[in-house]
């Protein structure tokens, strides 16, 4: 049967068309959202709004409204719902849940409500309404884990904690029966959704009396065909496509928005241009409701004032005065690194920057291995792929470092929940593992180290938006490369980092003398370029390359230090009696070091 309140969205003008209300997830007072929330279902409009509502807006564009409403009749919605982003994935339960709340009439109380246990109204003291009604026509979003705890089993990139809910003891799970909400989505931002677990304690809660709406929301790398198909032919599940907002769309949205807050745009506002750069630095955490807190602070600065283009533009706090790349550039040496670097980044950028305008587009794999010596910028140039990342819209910025002692427990089992938080605290950014080849032993028989990178591998294909890079000694990345067949597949591409040559090391030093303002000597170059050539034959390869100009410029200042005690005058110039101490002391305490280790039998 048709159903008459059902407006075809080919019959709509679009460029007038109503966008749909946002949804962040609300916190409930005691939780971690990221395990139970809840967010609110539209329920300002009447049936006909949230209809043209949600047919004008892309994201919905392939969810057949009417086949769905039609077929759940007076029952309630069992939908999986398939898509990329968290936030559309969750907004379109809660205006699937608004339809159901628009269509049936409220089930019986419950005796035994979750949300009793919970201090709502100290909690919700600002909310009009009761809250425990509030939350009874809401959207509960509740994480897989604290349904099927053993779900973490399946794999640890779901951070290992204790998951017990305070109110409930040493009790860690929750049951779905206890969520007296309209609807219930069960969710995870990464690791499975799907469980043996999960469907049997979904079965239990739909053999009930009580017709709730419960939502699956699931990301391709977490679609676990065996049982899905058991949630089709079993349960009764449909699946829908959740896709994307488009430009069109969130333009809409930010002059609706805009409108709501009386706040007026200039008619030569570049909104595509403010739209494109919101997302560029969101990244993949951009929600719609992102738009309505830029207005706010629009509004905040600007007044009633017409907002201009440079008024609406998101500017992101930036802790150093060059950007990523240009400090990239910057770098001494390291062209063919920088070249390499520069596509690697770009490719992300462009691939993220297609996936927002809709596109499916997979993840590519960006991990990288860095061959080379002590001092060479491994960690530098990792560090700075964070930075860009963010900058350019397809990273967090979090930049994690490891080495052995943080990826590798004391005993066996304690490995990979170790990775997991890695992985966990990295995400979305960089996973930097310094001195990879500490990994393995000689001989390869190291069941822990096996299990690092057995982890390592599983992580990397399971959570494509971390970039890891590893670093190392060329002669140990081969063998830490060659150690797991998945390993060397999941690395891009290895960038070798060369030693430094004598004009190279000077730039660095001279570079560190301009960033403090010291004037140097005009001899210097040739006394730096001769103490780094010493140098490089005493040490041999323990050589510590830019690490070594550093050295030198940090003596060379403490002897103008000494200097300046008996002359006021001294403030700003290095002279060249500095530099030839602070060259004579560095070249004896190498000299001591190498007849020290030589002593040891080294």
């Amino acid at each position: 049967m048709n159903q008459p309140y059902i407006i075809p969205v080919t019959h709509m003008d679009t460029t007038k068309a109503p966008t749909c209300r946002t949804v962040p997830l609300r916190c409930l007072p005691g939780m971690d959202r990221r395990e139970l929330a809840f967010c609110d279902v539209p329920g300002q409009d009447n049936l006909s709004q949230l209809t043209c509502a949600f047919q004008a807006a892309p994201q919905f564009s392939q969810i057949p409204l009417e086949k769905l409403l039609e077929r759940k009749g007076n029952g309630s919605f069992r939908l999986i719902l398939l898509g990329e982003n968290d936030y559309y994935l969750r907004q379109a339960a809660a205006y699937l849940t608004a339809f159901s709340l628009k269509t049936k009439s409220t089930a019986a109380p419950k005796t035994d409500n979750f949300w009793d246990d919970l201090n709502l109204d100290a909690y919700f003291a600002d909310d009009e309404c009761d809250p425990s009604d509030m939350l009874k026509t809401s959207l509960a979003v509740v994480s897989a884990s604290i349904i099927d705890p053993l779900i973490l089993q399946m794999d640890t990139s779901v951070k290992r904690s204790n998951l017990a809910l305070p109110m409930m003891g040493e009790i860690k799970q929750i049951e779905l029966s206890r969520l007296e909400s309209a609807g219930i989505l069960i969710t995870a931002p990464s690791g499975p959704v799907l469980s043996e677990g999960i469907l049997h304690k979904v079965e239990c809660f739909l053999n009930r009396e009580e017709h709730q709406d419960i939502f699956l929301a699931l990301k391709p790398n977490q679609i676990e065909l065996d049982l899905l198909e058991e949630l089709r032919f079993t349960l009764g599940f449909q699946i829908c496509r959740v896709g994307q907002a488009n430009d069109t769309y969130l333009r809409r949205l930010l002059v609706q928005t805009a409108q709501d807050l009386l706040l007026p745009l200039s008619p030569s506002a570049d909104l595509d241009r403010v739209i494109a750069q919101l997302r560029r630095y969101r990244g993949r955490a951009f929600a719609e409701s992102d738009l309505e807190q830029l207005l706010d602070r629009v509004v905040e600065r600007t007044g009633n004032k017409p907002a201009e283009t440079e008024d609406l533009l998101f500017h992101p706090y930036r802790t150093q005065g060059m950007k990523g790349r240009e400090t990239l550039q910057s770098m001494i040496g390291l062209d063919h690194v920088k070249q390499a670097m520069n596509r690697v980044l770009a490719s992300s950028a462009l691939e993220d920057r297609r996936r927002m305008m809709g596109m499916e587009i997979p993840p590519s794999c960006r991990n990288l291995a860095f061959s080379g010596n002590p001092g060479t910028g491994k960690s530098v140039t990792a560090r700075l792929a964070a930075q860009i990342l963010r900058e350019e819209g397809c990273g967090s910025g979090r930049f994690v470092e490891a080495g052995r002692e943080q990826l590798i427990g004391t005993y066996l089992g304690q490995t990979s929940p170790m990775i997991a938080e890695l992985f966990s605290q990295a995400r979305g950014g960089v996973l930097f593992i310094d001195e990879a080849g500490a990994l393995l032993n000689s001989d390869g028989n190291d069941s822990y180290a096996a299990e690092a990178v057995n982890a390592l591998v599983r992580h990397m294909e399971l959570e494509p938006e971390t970039m890891v890079i590893f670093a190392t000694y060329p002669d140990e990345m081969k063998r830490l490369l060659s150690s797991n067949p998945g390993l060397s597949s999941r690395v891009a591409q290895v960038l070798d980092f060369p030693d430094y040559n004598e004009n190279e090391l000077f730039a660095i030093f001279k570079a560190f003398s301009e960033k403090e303002q010291l004037t140097l000597p005009k001899e210097s170059q040739m006394l730096c370029s001769s103490f780094f050539c010493t140098l490089r034959r005493r040490k041999g390869t323990d050589f510590g390359n830019g690490r070594e100009a550093r050295r030198l410029f940090q003596a060379a200042k403490e002897e103008m230090a000494l200097r300046a005690l008996s002359d006021s005058n001294v403030i700003n110039a290095i002279s060249v009696e500095d530099l030839e101490k602070a060259i004579e002391r560095l070249l004896n305490q190498a000299k001591e070091q190498k007849q020290s280790l030589i002593g040891f039998g080294r």
